[in-house]
């Protein structure tokens, strides 16, 4: 099945090289902003109606969309309508997985989740639809992340941690054993984590 990329941004380049560490090549990304441009050697050549009419039965996609979070705002809304509007109608979106990254036999990932090079999803750890464990990330045995979350480059949850759907986990930040992070928090980069985040809560330094 043909792949294509949504989205020309930075995230998308690492999604391109994620898919070629697995022998994969995206037959386009589709962008409306930067047709005729090349990222990651992969031509720009639709925009995202030009994909909705192609047949959901003959191509998969890849969310190249990243989030910019901030104290009061994940940043995740864009990169979950933008699954949701194809998935909606149809489309299949693949797991992504770097060929660097190490994934227990046990744990569980859904649609459209991705998992970048060098991070490591330990037993029993159940990852969401859409979410990004990025670059080495580490989540621990037992572990839920939601859909559509960001655990982001160097993060690491112990063992048992909830994070709800939408969540952004900051760059290095470590967040400990059982603690609950409720959907839409944010945790800021390099937080330590030692107590539960309410739903749409902030945790870290101002």
């Amino acid at each position: 099945m043909s792949l294509i990329v949504l989205c020309a941004g930075g995230h998308a380049r690492v999604v391109i090289e994620a898919l070629l560490s697995r022998g994969i090549r995206p037959i386009a990304v589709a962008d409306a902003a930067r047709v005729g441009k090349v990222i990651g050697g992969v031509r720009i050549t639709a925009s995202d109606d030009d994909v909705l009419k192609m047949s959901a039965d003959e191509i998969a996609l890849a969310n190249g969309l990243g989030n910019r979070a901030s104290r009061r705002d994940s940043g995740l809304s864009d990169r979950r309508a933008l699954f949701e509007r194809f998935a909606a109608r149809g489309y299949r979106f693949p797991v992504i997985a770097h060929a660097s990254a190490v994934i227990a036999s046990d744990a569980q990932l859904g649609d459209g989740a991705q998992v970048m090079a060098g991070a490591v999803i330990q037993p029993a750890a159940r990852i969401g639809q859409n979410a990004l464990i990025n670059t080495r990330a580490v989540v621990e045995h037992d572990c839920v992340v939601g859909d559509h979350a960001h655990v982001a480059p160097g993060a690491v949850l112990c063992g048992g941690v909830s994070v709800g759907e939408s969540v952004h986990i900051g760059a290095g930040a470590v967040v400990l054993v059982g603690v609950k992070v409720g959907a839409g928090a944010v945790v800021a980069a390099g937080a330590v984590v030692t107590r539960d985040v309410a739903a749409g809560g902030f945790a870290g330094n101002e």
